[in-house]
């Protein structure tokens, strides 16, 4: 790991994962059946932390990487939640804090086959600027990791694009994660495309791979989108993961067994599972059996941190 020296001369060691995105409370709401709208509904709601990269960098010190994560969030009790959460998780939070909006929320309404719909307020999240950004996590050996929902416009995707040029800057390798087909397909694929090629790693789910390569054809997706990175992963969900690298490796593994419960942060933590091992210099294929792994263990249960925190 890097060491380098603060402004007042103290010795100051990097993370060796800096991931940047949203910190959100997520509320789960899960139900059988139809909703029934305008009524009263009953069903099992569970309150708890999320946002898709800050779940991601939580997988990732739970796996033993050092990491730090980037965001904004309110000035308010449920921002200060949040930071403790993350703190308990492992992570070193370094979050700017806004003192006229509130902290990011998420209704996620699950149904029986543990698929989820998201109704998100990013608050706080949506002011993310390059100046929130803190210059000392960035050294050479480290990693940058970002999730897409920072493309969505505005100050927030300027601040992804600095981090993206910060961390070139300094020696470090990248990774995104798209994170969303209804936000690619706003931008436009080539939008998204464009600020992020380049990028070492990116991890597509199938859905959002179809969008951005413009087909549903499995090789198709990987050979069109290693135009852009260097390493791709597919998540394919019940089907497991899918690797392509520009040297012509290709890998495919099943998805572990699990019985799915919520299928909310499973991305997110096949991405830490892939990194962590990536990271270490694992192979492709060690690396996504350690991502599909650790996708089974989120699916088996409700929300996308790890248990037990």
């Amino acid at each position: 790991m890097p060491w380098r020296r603060s402004k007042a001369g103290r010795v100051l060691r990097a993370p060796q994962v800096v991931v940047v995105g949203d910190l959100i409370y997520d509320v789960l709401a899960r139900f059988d059946g139809p909703l029934a709208f305008g009524t009263d509904f009953f069903a099992p709601v569970h309150a708890q932390p999320g946002g898709s990269g800050a779940n991601t960098a939580a997988w990732l010190a739970r796996l033993g990487a050092e990491t730090a994560f980037v965001a904004r969030v309110g000035d308010d009790p449920l921002g200060r939640l949040l930071a403790e959460e993350l703190a308990r998780d492992g992570v070193v939070a370094r979050l700017a804090r806004d003192k006229g909006v509130e902290t990011g929320k998420v209704v996620a309404l699950v149904d029986g086959d543990g698929e989820r719909t998201l109704i998100t307020y990013r608050g706080a999240g949506e002011n993310l600027s390059p100046e929130d950004l803190p210059e000392d996590l960035f050294g050479p050996g480290g990693h940058l990791h970002l999730s897409g929902y920072l493309f969505s416009g505005g100050a927030r995707r300027e601040a992804a694009l600095a981090a993206l040029e910060r961390a070139r800057a300094n020696g470090m390798t990248t990774s995104v994660d798209p994170s969303s087909t209804t936000l690619l397909e706003a931008l436009g694929p080539e939008e998204f495309l464009g600020w992020t090629t380049g990028v070492d790693l990116a991890f597509p789910n199938r859905a959002e791979g179809a969008v951005l390569a413009g087909t549903t054809e499995e090789d198709q997706i990987l050979n069109t989108l290693l135009r852009h990175y260097a390493n791709v992963v597919l998540k394919l969900g019940a089907g497991g993961a899918a690797y392509a690298g520009a040297g012509g490796e290709r890998v495919r593994v099943p998805a572990s067994p699990a019985r799915v419960v919520d299928t909310t942060g499973a991305g997110d933590a096949a991405c830490a599972g892939f990194l962590a091992a990536w990271l270490r210099g694992k192979g492709p294929e060690e690396a996504l059996r350690g991502g599909v792994e650790l996708a089974a263990e989120v699916v088996g249960k409700v929300g996308g941190r790890p248990a037990g925190r």
